[in-house]
């Protein structure tokens, strides 16, 4: 009856019933033969092959490369020291027992092993190669030619050594006819190889995808790396700590700080409060670069207060000389009051409440004026006459008022010399105010940037100083008074006319030039900033999109130019979402950092030298070593 081993190594035969039942087993005490009783008779066992044991492995492993190294003739060398040495019988019986023996090596050992052996010796050998092949010219030969007769020799050594007797030179012949072409195409395939796992590795390394990102972005700008860390390096000049490489990017370059932003993971984490707490502080750098370029180092309402408080200390003792003076018994003084006073906006300021604040405050004239204080009424008329012509300049009522003060402040002026010095020590003041709340207009549309510079240029140093503070403080409070989260303050500077004005502004021309660069590289922050922090659904949308319409030209042109890493990328990136979105949430965080980091621009040479590096070529002792493992396993067997 048929008798089988199952996998536990138990012997079993087959009964009559069809079931398969447990041998017994009897061994020759003498023979060692092994037999098995089916139920009806006994018959012999095939006999149990020992086991090599990890000593017999790696004996085996220690043989594979040893032949390997001498290209096959490890066999005869070895059979030949055993004859020599007397361990053993003649050669031709040594040689003939180490064939036997490696027959008995598992050819998961022995190839690999073999291999290994055939690499080694090539890369041991390589120095003395080179310089023999120096001294002989061979390394002027093409790279197919001396690849071809490299693989020659080796495919025949490897051909010849595992040969036998008698076959030496047909075996020599059959390696160097595979060996040669083997090695002319070695060079070749190592080459691709070695650039599809370069591609491999680097369009799934975060470093690699940030060198890639910037690459491709540079190039859809028209762009160049030098040129772009150029632009760079003189922005964080202009704005140190503050200026990043997107600042100095053009538009794809800046869409990548888009693209991070509106993709949720690492990147956005970090892109987002970069950009809002940059966006947020620039009203303060807008404000200390007008006060710095402009030389103003006062607001408006200091230096009203200060100039307010100097023109009363000198003017002080004159109106007190003035207002001492009694007018009420000169007739053309009251004549000439009386007459301005009996109707229309004359009478009007005199009942006014400003009037008896103004009596109250500066006077202290509390009680109904007698003819005492006819001296401080017409005074106090005549400043709430001042402050309506100041807030209503060429109105028809500021026209009349002026009309009504010159009938008569001369009349009062020649009755009480004393006040018309007492005036005069305010002029000089007043000029300086009037030029202050000038300024205030600056962002008026009523005056143009061309009369703005004309008017400026006709003014007095005192009075420009005036003008300039005036402006920078209506600036600085409308930025202050923008109540938007991220509100761009270049709304209110970057127009022709305002630019033109704030230029004017400007002590030199290198001021201005320089306002002009600090204002426009806020222009294009604060654009950043929108775009990339617009949340909008809309973009993503387009941008996934518009990288679909561009891979094909994408792949065309990174094929032409040689760029597998950029084409593995790509490739990976059109496939499923979950895997684009892997490898952006590994690499957007660096990217984040690149872009938006001001302390990553001293390390961008480093960054975008990789974006231009050729890639490294595969060495000719890595050649010469593929080229004599592939012989040995080809013209070996």
């Amino acid at each position: 009856m048929p008798i089988a081993t199952n996998e536990k190594g138990e012997t079993l035969y087959l009964g009559d019933d069809g079931a398969w039942k447990p041998a017994q087993i009897a061994e020759n005490p003498e023979t060692k033969e092994r037999l098995a009783f089916d139920g009806k008779s006994w018959s012999p066992l095939p006999a149990q092959k020992p086991s090599k044991g990890v000593l017999g492995y790696v004996d085996d492993a220690v043989r594979s490369v040893a032949n390997g190294l001498t290209f096959g003739y490890m066999d005869e060398l070895a059979a030949k020291a055993d004859e020599i040495t007397g361990r053993a019988g003649t050669y031709e019986q040594n040689l003939a027992k180490e064939r036997a023996r490696d027959k008995a090596i598992p050819a998961a050992i022995a190839i690999p092993g073999e291999i290994a052996g055939a690499v080694g010796s090539t890369i041991l050998a390589a120095p003395a190669v080179g310089v023999g092949a120096a001294a002989a010219g061979l390394s002027k030969l093409p790279t197919v030619a001396k690849f071809a007769g490299l693989g020659a020799a080796e495919g025949a050594l490897a051909g010849s050594g595992n040969a036998t007797e008698g076959e030496r030179m047909q075996g020599a012949a059959t390696g160097a006819m595979i060996g040669a072409p083997l090695g002319a195409a070695v060079p070749y395939a190592t080459r691709a190889i070695a650039k599809g796992a370069n591609a491999v590795r680097n369009a799934v390394s975060p470093e690699a995808n940030v060198s890639a990102d910037l690459a491709r972005a540079i190039a859809r700008d028209a762009d160049d790396p030098a040129s772009l860390m150029a632009r760079a390096n003189n922005a964080s000049i202009e704005r140190p700590g503050i200026a990043t490489l997107a600042d100095a990017g053009g538009e794809n370059v800046r869409g990548l700080v888009e693209r991070v932003a509106q993709t949720p993971g690492a990147g956005r984490t970090q892109v987002v409060p970069a950009l809002t707490q940059r966006q947020q502080g620039q009203a303060m750098r807008l404000s200390g670069d007008l006060k710095n370029l402009t030389g103003t180092s006062r607001s408006a309402v200091e230096a009203v207060s200060e100039t307010i408080a100097a023109r009363a200390q000198a003017a002080k003792p004159l109106y007190d000389e003035a207002f001492a003076v009694d007018i009420a018994s000169n007739p053309q003084v009251t004549e000439a009051f009386l007459n301005e006073i009996s109707t229309g906006w004359g009478k009007s300021i005199l009942n006014s409440g400003t009037l008896k604040k103004t009596l109250q405050t500066e006077y202290g004239i509390t009680e109904t004026p007698g003819p005492q204080h006819l001296m401080a009424v017409i005074d106090a008329w005549k400043k709430a006459a001042d402050d309506i012509m100041r807030a209503e300049p060429g109105s028809n009522k500021s026209r009349v008022l002026q009309q009504m003060l010159g009938r008569v402040l001369p009349a009062v002026d020649a009755a009480n010399p004393a006040y018309a010095q007492a005036r005069a020590a305010w002029s000089g003041p007043s000029r300086y105010l009037d030029a202050i709340d000038s300024g205030r207009n600056i962002l008026s549309p009523k005056e143009s940037a061309e009369a703005f510079a004309a008017r400026f240029k006709s003014l007095s140093p005192a009075e420009q100083e005036a003008e300039r503070i005036g402006a920078v403080s209506a600036i600085i409070g409308r930025m202050g008074n923008d109540s938007a989260k991220l509100g761009d303050m270049t709304k209110y500077l970057r127009s022709p006319e305002v630019r033109g004005k704030i230029a004017a502004l400007m002590p030199t021309d290198e001021a201005a030039q320089s306002w002009a660069r600090k204002l426009d590289f806020e222009v294009g922050s604060s654009e950043m900033t929108g775009r990339a922090l617009g949340n909008s659904a809309t973009y993503r949308r387009m941008a996934e999109r518009q990288d679909a319409e561009n891979l094909a030209g994408d792949l065309v042109i990174d094929a032409l130019t040689g760029s597998p890493q950029s084409i593995v990328k790509q490739l990976f990136q059109a496939g499923p979402k979950w895997l684009r979105d892997t490898m952006r949430s590994r690499a957007d965080a660096l990217l984040a950092d690149v872009l938006t980091n001001p302390g990553q621009i001293d390390k961008l040479p480093k960054r975008l030298q990789a974006v231009v590096e050729p890639a490294r070529q595969v060495s000719d002792q890595t050649n010469a070593a593929v080229t004599a493992g592939g012989a040995e396993l080809l013209a070996g067997r």
